[in-house]
């Protein structure tokens, strides 16, 4: 789109003051000559850009040039306020975010803008880390369309217990993002309760209202469920950790962490990490992936789930009839 792309120019060149052709070309992805048909556009709608010639010569814009700060639309107030380039994405609002950042970076003193463009440089936000893009269940579209709609939801949802899951209808409170994880706020027969989204295998939206609470503080309901599952039984676990790999141990737990867990040093190569878990069983899978670099201390029927699931996975491997690899 020409337009979005003229506002992207002015944006540069206020963040980087002054720009060469070959250089808005490579950030914009289009040729030279686009660019320099888009700073005669530019010229005659007002816009007071020019050329400097020479080694270090480029475009640029008279200094103290401050364009009007447009308004900003609904879905772009929307993806600045709900927080951030990566829940924004999440939510099919990355496009609304990119031009809500122009608009606001545009009504910046210059000086201002620079340090903002510098700091746009230098800091990125991937919410796909290392393992590539970013898991957004299927059904987190139409789950937002709904709580943004405050309209009832019909959702065939698969829990981990059966007694939990099956299909009903509920009221749609509120979307939180919980580490990498979605999970909806919402109350079935008046009780509010949480879902996670990727476990939500279908979902229709009702034409009813959503029976909101007067007064309703969907943080606040959130926080009172987590208090909830964090007082449930638990189990207390000891690992002796390499020191280099705690950080990737912790992550890899998360899903299976009460709280906060504690680290302290063993010695110069080996750390201990001290947490709260749901349930062991689901401890014994994430550890063995870590081979030698984690040992299980306590408690004493982790050790012996360990030993029985590997010697469990050694004889099946053993006894597969597989041929060994030439």
């Amino acid at each position: 789109m020409r337009a979005d792309r003229l506002l992207s120019i002015v944006d540069l060149l206020r963040r980087h003051v002054r720009l060469s052709a070959a250089d808005l070309a490579a950030r914009l992805e289009v040729t030279s000559r686009t660019i320099q048909r888009d700073i005669d556009a530019l010229s005659l709608m007002g816009v007071p850009v020019y050329a400097e010639r020479g080694r270090e010569g480029g475009y640029a814009l008279l200094p103290g040039y401050r364009p009007d700060s447009a308004d900003l639309t609904v879905d772009e107030s929307k993806a600045l306020l709900i927080g951030g380039a990566g829940v924004a994405d999440a939510l099919g609002l990355n496009q609304a975010f990119s031009r809500a950042v122009r608009s606001m970076a545009s009504g910046l003193p210059e000086d201002h803008a620079q340090q903002v463009g510098r700091l746009l440089d230098r800091v990125i936000v991937d919410p796909g880390g290392w393992g590539g893009t970013a898991h957004n269940p299927d059904a987190l579209a139409p789950v937002f369309e709904a709580v943004q709609r405050d309209c009832r939801a019909r959702i065939l949802y698969e829990a981990l217990s059966s007694d939990n899951g099956g299909r009903r209808t509920v009221d749609p409170w509120g979307l939180v993002l919980a580490g990498s994880t979605w999970y909806l706020v919402a109350a079935h027969r008046g009780k509010p309760h949480t879902y996670r989204i990727s476990r939500i295998t279908d979902i229709r939206l009702l034409d009813e209202p959503t029976r909101r609470p007067e007064r309703l503080d969907v943080r606040q309901v959130w926080r009172g469920i987590r208090a909830g599952w964090n007082a449930r039984d638990s189990v207390l676990i000891r690992l002796r950790t390499r020191r280099d790999r705690v950080d990737l141990a912790l992550r890899s737990l998360q899903i299976t962490l009460l709280g906060e867990p504690a680290v302290s040093e063993l010695d110069e190569e080996w750390s201990l990490i001290e947490a709260r878990v749901h349930a062991l069983r689901g401890v014994v899978g994430v550890l063995l992936g870590f081979g030698n670099w984690v040992q299980a201390l306590d408690p004493p029927e982790l050790r012996a789930m360990m030993a029985d699931t590997a010697a469990e996975a050694l004889a099946q491997y053993r006894e597969s009839g597989w041929p060994a690899s030439s």
